[in-house]
């Protein structure tokens, strides 16, 4: 029920760390913290690293949490990407939530269960940072 926000300086990409168990209200938290992180080191691009997460959500839950065209001012930079836990008892949830996400034309966040895979999408094709 923690995490923690880096800003990962050569790469210009804001690293959220979580561990342990999440719900809806510390996952809205969780990504006010990323948000502002964005926004003070001027980077649109974010690796959420939930390998040690476990979700505290139901699939009603999951299903709304996605919200359309809901950037917080990055604009077309961007990129949000999820690495998860290939065998972990959460990744069926958060498979649930790409696809949720994927429904409502939110193509800005991939799922990744590799940091280099993940790390290689998040630092191609910028585009200057857009304050909106």
């Amino acid at each position: 029920m923690t995490w923690q926000v880096q800003h990962l300086a050569d790469e210009n990409v804001v690293q959220v760390t979580a561990d342990g168990l999440h719900d809806r209200s510390m996952l809205r938290d969780l990504t006010r913290d990323a948000v502002m992180a964005g926004h003070r080191f001027q980077s649109a691009r974010f690796l959420i690293d939930h390998r040690r997460t476990r979700l505290a959500l139901g699939a009603a839950e999951i299903f709304d949490m996605p919200k359309r065209g809901e950037d917080a001012g990055f604009g077309n930079d961007l990129r949000i990407a999820i690495l998860i836990d290939a065998d972990g008892p959460t990744r069926g949830d958060f498979e649930f939530y790409a696809v949720q996400c994927g429904n409502l034309g939110i193509h800005f966040m991939r799922l990744f269960f590799e940091r280099g895979q993940a790390m290689e999408w998040l630092t191609a094709d910028r585009v200057p940072f857009n304050r909106a």
